[in-house]
């Protein structure tokens, strides 16, 4: 056999999941980080997008109340604003589903993050990946208030679905070293 062809895989009409499946004596360490670098890249950009545009859209106008105001101004005092632009509709009409939709996004987002930081340490740009990780999710959060109506943002509930991922880490790596 020649020095660069790679053990060829069996058929994998016989057995498909196994086929694609990480087997360590076919696939180099190297293939499996990239392909996780860019399957946790996706993620990060699929829940991003998400936080930022979340399902149903957001509202294009604020709504006052009475229906006859157009804008609060210190001479309309009966005016008062009910919805504001730019924020979730899905909070609007069913604030529980958006906290559910929220956290489980936030988790994922979360958990890709944490993903890449761990493949990309003791990298040669370890610091710049870093902070481009701590930025991201910091925008993420940012955008994640932006689109939710004033004082309405449950800061408990996204920082359990942030540190979720790293607190199960640490508990896995404790198990691991006392097993």
């Amino acid at each position: 056999m020649a020095a660069d062809q790679r053990n060829i895989p069996e058929n994998p009409a016989r057995n498909f999941n196994e086929y694609f499946r990480f087997n360590l004596r076919r696939d180099t360490p190297s293939d499996a980080r990239n392909t996780l670098l860019v399957v946790t890249t996706l993620i990060v950009a699929v829940t991003f997008q998400a936080a930022v545009n979340p399902p149903a859209g957001v509202w294009q106008d604020d709504k006052y109340s009475p229906a006859n105001c157009t804008v609060v101004t210190s001479d309309h005092n009966d005016c008062t604003i009910i919805r504001y632009a730019g924020t979730s509709i899905l909070h609007s009409r069913n604030g529980a589903g958006y906290d559910i939709f929220i956290f489980l996004n936030s988790l994922a987002f979360s958990a890709a993050t944490n993903t890449i930081l761990y493949l990309l340490l003791d990298s040669p740009y370890q610091t710049e990946v870093l902070i481009s990780i701590y930025s991201t999710n910091f925008a993420y959060g940012a955008s994640v208030a932006a689109v939710q109506p004033p004082k309405t943002m449950n800061w408990g509930l996204l920082s359990a679905a942030f540190m979720l991922p790293y607190f199960l880490r640490v508990f896995s790596n404790i198990i691991k070293r006392y097993r």
